[in-house]
């Protein structure tokens, strides 16, 4: 039972630029700092690419997730799928909830620069308790209107940040090393 949503944006840069920047953890980290609290990939250069691991934690819809995750395929600097497992601790840790989730990031050469979407996807159990906790997602929670809430803001941040000339980013992972 899928939950899904999606946000697009047009950054006056090109493609690779766009992947540069928004592939640093420091910088995906930052582009969401109320609902990201750090992102580390299992590689050597702290980058991601294919077949590698991720762990991050964040929030969704007000509700905090240890996300474990990988990703199957990418085609730099064009596609990134990643596929994961969110850990919600619910009742203060009494029960936690496993969701998968996934999403696509698409990052496509335009006339008027790169048009960044990332498309993201929940999958609730089809059980009772699944169902309940979709309803509770979407209901109580407006869950919908945040996951798109959460992706946008993430791609508000990379196109201000690599639009803006005269802003210094947030130190790259090499910068700080």
């Amino acid at each position: 039972m899928y939950v899904t949503d999606k946000a697009e944006i047009v950054i006056d840069a090109p493609p690779e630029k766009v992947w540069e920047y928004m592939t640093d953890p420091v910088h995906w980290t930052a582009s969401n700092p109320e609902e990201h609290y750090g992102l580390e990939y299992d590689t050597p250069d702290n980058r991601p690419r294919e077949g590698a691991t991720f762990h991050q934690a964040e929030e969704v819809a007000g509700m905090f997730a240890d996300l474990h995750g990988r990703f199957p395929y990418i085609d730099h600097p064009n596609v990134a799928v990643w596929t994961g497992t969110a850990y919600y601790p619910l009742f203060r840790g009494l029960v936690t909830v496993r969701i998968p989730e996934g999403g696509t990031i698409r990052l496509d050469e335009t006339d008027d620069g790169t048009r960044m979407s990332h498309t993201v996807w929940m999958d609730f159990p089809n059980n009772r308790r699944g169902r309940a906790l979709k309803r509770l997602f979407t209901t109580v929670l407006d869950g919908r209107a945040k996951l798109y809430d959460h992706t946008n803001k993430e791609l508000v941040f990379f196109k201000e940040r690599i639009e803006s000339a005269g802003h210094e980013p947030p130190k790259s992972t090499e910068e700080r090393a």
